[in-house]
């Protein structure tokens, strides 16, 4: 089915705060019928609005789905509230009402990949979650066992959060806290519904951090995808997906990532040839 290059339509979604919504809506024509209406949700990451989306959303309408980008508080349009997981998670679900989705699949990179999972850990409906390098940062020392050994890891990954703090605007200190705050292996143990984690092998982060940083991040990767992937085996909902490409995928490999969407999504009820 072609897309027919119908621009989307920004919204104000009324919630505890206003969230800014981009409703890419339903191809015209798609028809109707029994099952999953295709509705998703994709929500970006940290330094990311609605408009990341943007590409990856056109293509996923000229699909058959519907997809709705939503900018979580502190981003982008929306207003600016007290960032705790329940408030967040929160959010999407109001959107979710207010826009009438049914059942939507939600996919999120790096925070927005971190709120996929809390989503999945709520809502056994949910056909799908992908969770995009949805893994934060490294908190504890045993997250960099890939360091040389004289690494001083406790300092490392102080330098590592002071680092962080300084380069995010302030509406996003209290989401870097909340990504702090997490314990990463109970998050992804407590999905409920299927759960596919796509681990990016190339990171352009390590590159743009100080040296010292850049070995901390890489060794943290490795232990996240070790973790993620032993965890997989014991979580009947979790998958573990590795890919080539960087992490920014969605904006800078729209097309492949769509197409990796694709075979992971279930097809929509409405598709029509």
């Amino acid at each position: 089915m072609n897309d027919l290059g119908l621009p989307p339509a920004d919204l104000l979604v009324p919630a505890a705060v206003p969230l800014s919504v981009r409703d890419f809506g339903r191809h015209p024509q798609s028809g109707s019928g029994d099952g999953w209406g295709g509705d998703v949700v994709l929500l970006p990451s940290a330094r990311g609005t609605a408009a990341s989306w943007d590409v990856v959303g056109t293509l996923l309408r000229g699909l058959g789905y519907r997809p709705v980008a939503i900018e979580p508080r502190g981003h982008g349009r929306s207003g600016d509230g007290d960032w705790t997981w329940d408030a967040v998670l929160g959010d999407v679900a109001a959107v979710v009402d207010a826009l009438g989705l049914d059942r939507p699949a939600v996919i999120g990179h790096g925070l927005g990949g971190t709120t996929a999972a809390g989503w999945a850990a709520r809502h056994p409906e949910c056909p799908l979650a992908v969770t995009i390098d949805g893994y934060g940062n490294p908190t504890r020392p045993e997250q960099l066992a890939a360091l040389s050994p004289d690494a001083n890891r406790d300092a490392v990954i102080v330098a590592f959060s002071d680092h962080l703090a300084r380069s995010v605007p302030a509406t996003l200190g209290q989401a870097l806290r909340a990504v702090e705050s997490l314990d990463l292996l109970h998050l992804y143990r407590a999905v409920r519904c299927p759960t596919v984690a796509v681990l990016s092998r190339e990171s352009d982060l390590a590159d743009l951090l100080p040296t010292e940083l850049g070995l901390a991040w890489l060794a943290y990767l490795e232990w996240v995808t070790s973790a993620l992937t032993g965890l997989a085996a014991e979580v009947p909902a979790l998958s573990v997906l590795r890919v080539d490409g960087p992490n920014d995928a969605y904006l800078t490999q729209p097309e492949q990532l769509t197409d990796l969407l694709a075979d992971l999504l279930p097809a929509p009820a409405a598709l029509l040839a």
